[in-house]
């Protein structure tokens, strides 16, 4: 099973090869989800391909964001310089952009990210069929769904490291906030943030904080169901990080003894959680503290004049810092200036608080020490009236001229071996034959110079020329008729809609019941909305009620699946994160009777695609979907219904909506203010929440605004 490592800057690069990782996943300047990690440029990542792949490694490049029509020829651009440099595979986020990069880049190996939201056999189906080789799961998919995806194609899963807390790829909070897409790679992480309901009015907590996960002690598990990749998230954490982890699931890869306290003290959010691999873990919310809480070491035994002592096993060294919580909260921090077991503080401590390590730095030099280096036999001829002669690994390299004899003292033996040594870049352990005829004399910078282009002859010898066909990026004469002039998504009969448009039900609780009462009166054409996460067993919920409906709206990759089964028209909707022409053409192709743009287009940039697209213009933005309850509740005990929400440390107050699918309760996060656009020719209304609809239908904006308040959001400011 792949150890797959985090290296989002050189130093978290060499940390993962070093630790014995079996791969590497990175970004380049642009197009990865994680931007302001240190990443790597288009100039430099043959030498770090050929670097990893001289110990074995492979090389993923993340370039998973989704992009817009005008950055295509670049994007495609840097997946050029990236593939001829010798990348193993690709992850990519849109679906859509598949067909051009296979036929661009004929040998190119393709993985789907996370983002893409892949959580059921359906939506791996798809995946294939688009010519993806490996899926990397949404991180809430269940062991018994991975088990099923694995025997159909190859699987990546997430084991370690933070968790969103909204459904992969449909996490909108940042980029409606401040125009800081996470699709973008610029998410500012607002679910980190404190926000307050109902009853918690005072002091708040941080109900959208998730717990970091390891699965570390469930990798035989994993291996059993068929899981090829296991991955490490942490592309914008330190090296310890790196290293922490890759040597904890290497040693647990081989069944051999663990200790979580190496990976706690170098970053530990919420001291860590199943997820929801193995069922919804308990522990998945960390709502009193959402950053690095580090290890326990001991408790606080005396506190006095600025300092405070700490009653441990352990001994602590200069440097070393410190949380110190009380009933699982903050209540100070502290460092260790002189060793011992005394530290000073900044806070309000008291005897018996808990006292947890949050950087070691004598630990940090540990796993860091090792460097790996590859074993390289060089020998060097030297001889009067020849060419320097180098060679190593099956490479032979000559220098530019042959040598003189020398007029006073000839080169030695050891000069030649000294020089050898000198590997600058290349991480190679030099073992080293010279062999001397005559009196040479070897000028240094002949020496060099042959050296060098030794060294860097072995080091890219094994990277293979790759075809590229050419990258045209012409539109295709391509049109499509629609048959609606818009879209209205509600949860709740309707009996007043725009003429000539289609009606989108979601109903609150997915049953023939309920469809009956949703569906009755209306006249247009229906279709079930059908949400992104769905494993096997709502798949066959939603497959049951299809009968109600005309067509399907998909919100992910099985909606399209159950409607070509179904033989249903099929709405590609908001979810699938439509960014483009290419994916709008490739959607139509694929069979989509409509595609909606993504929210997150501007109105500009949705007018620049070149093909037939609906447009969200008024409504309910949706901005998160949770698996977890925000309320801290069971289901069971859960007196809210449909009417929660929850308010930011400003007093934004955002929308709370449950809806259930074989009797599991989810959660949509609404903006608290709505989108309220002009109407036109191919629009989406969404109406959940509404309500009196017939207001937004043909309400005044500024009436509209005395009750929802009404944004611009995306559509109006663009995202970065």
């Amino acid at each position: 099973m792949e150890i797959l490592a985090p290296a989002g800057n050189e130093k978290n690069f060499k940390a993962a090869i070093n630790s014995g990782a079996n791969a590497v996943y990175l970004g380049l300047e642009n197009f990865s989800a994680r931007k302001n990690a240190g990443n790597f440029t288009r100039e430099n990542i043959g030498f770090f391909c050929d670097y990893a792949h001289l110990f074995g490694v492979k090389v993923y490049v993340a370039v998973n964001t989704l992009v817009k029509d005008g950055e295509l020829a670049d994007f495609f651009g840097t997946v050029a310089a990236a593939y001829a440099a010798g990348a193993d595979a690709f992850i990519i986020q849109d679906v859509f952009l598949a067909e051009p990069l296979k036929r661009f880049f004929p040998d190119i190996v393709l993985h789907l990210s996370t983002q893409a939201g892949v959580n059921s056999v359906s939506g791996a189906l798809y995946a294939k069929e688009k010519g993806f080789s490996r899926v990397i799961l949404s991180r809430e998919t269940e062991i018994d769904e991975i088990k099923k995806i694995a025997s159909i194609i190859e699987t990546e899963v997430f084991v370690h490291g933070a968790l969103c807390a909204c459904f992969s790829g449909h996490c909108y909070m940042s980029s409606f906030i401040g125009g800081n897409s996470g699709n973008r790679g610029l998410c500012k992480q607002p679910c980190r943030k404190k926000y307050f309901t109902d009853n918690e009015k005072a002091k708040g907590r941080y109900a959208l904080s998730l717990s970091d996960l390891n699965l570390s002690e469930k990798l035989t598990d994993l291996e059993k169901a068929g899981v090829k990749s296991v991955k490490i998230e942490g592309r914008m954490r330190a090296a310890e990080y790196v290293a922490a982890a890759v040597r904890l699931y290497v040693n647990a890869s081989e069944g051999k003894k663990t200790d979580r306290a190496e990976i706690k003290k170098t970053y530990n959010r919420g001291d860590y959680t199943s997820g929801y691999t193995f069922g919804l873990d308990e522990n998945i919310v960390s709502d009193k503290i959402q950053n690095h809480v580090g290890y326990k070491v001991g408790t606080v035994e005396v506190v006095s004049d600025g300092k405070l002592k700490v009653k441990t096993n352990e001994s602590f060294s200069i440097g070393d810092a410190f949380k110190i919580l009380r009933n699982g909260e903050e209540v100070a921090n502290a460092a260790c200036f002189e060793s011992g077991k005394v530290l000073d503080f900044k806070g309000t401590p008291k005897k018996g608080d808990e006292v947890r390590v949050t950087k070691d730095v004598r630990l940090n030099a540990e796993l860091l020490k090792n460097e790996r280096n590859f074993p390289l036999k060089v020998k060097a001829e030297i001889a009067v009236g020849k060419a320097i002669k180098l060679f190593a690994a099956g490479v032979t390299v000559y220098g530019d001229a042959a040598l003189e004899e020398a007029r006073n003292v000839p080169t030695k033996e050891e000069e030649i071996r000294e020089n050898l040594l000198k590997t600058d870049v290349y991480p190679f352990a030099v073992e080293t034959e010279v062999v001397i005829s005559g009196k040479p004399f070897v000028p240094k910078s002949a020496m060099n110079k042959a050296r060098a282009s030794l060294y860097s002859s072995v080091f890219s010898k094994d990277r293979k020329e790759r075809k590229i066909n050419d990258i045209s990026l012409e539109n295709e004469n391509f049109y499509k008729k629609t048959e609606y002039g818009g879209i209205v998504v509600t949860d709740k009969p309707v009996s007043v809609y725009p003429e000539n448009a289609a009606v989108v039900f979601a109903p609150e609780i997915y049953n023939a019941e309920t469809m009956e009462k949703l569906v009755s009166g209306c006249s247009a054409d229906k279709y079930l909305f059908v949400p992104s996460f769905l494993p096997e067993k709502d798949e066959k919920v939603v497959s049951e009620l299809l009968g109600y409906f005309d067509g399907v709206y998909a919100d992910g990759f099985s909606g399209i699946m159950l409607a070509k089964k179904a033989a249903k028209k099929v709405i590609y909707g908001i979810g699938l994160n439509i960014f483009n022409s290419r994916d709008v053409i490739s959607a139509y192709k694929d069979g989509a009777d409509i595609v909606v743009a993504s929210q997150e287009l501007s109105e500009r940039e949705i007018s620049s695609i070149k093909y037939p697209v609906f447009t969200f213009l008024k409504g309910s933005i949706r901005v998160m979907e949770l698996l977890f309850c925000p309320f801290g509740h069971n289901c069971a005990a859960c007196k809210r219904g449909n009417d929660g929400a929850i308010k930011d440390e400003t007093g934004h107050e955002f929308r709370i909506r449950r809806y259930r699918l074989s009797g599991r309760c989810r959660f949509e996060v609404y903006n608290g203010s709505i989108l309220f656009e002009k109407e036109k020719q191919g629009f989406l209304y969404n109406f959940i929440g509404i309500a009196d609809p017939e207001k937004l239908l043909f309400g005044d904006k500024s009436e509209i605004g005395k009750i929802y308040g009404i944004t611009g959001g995306d559509y109006r400011r663009g995202i970065n």
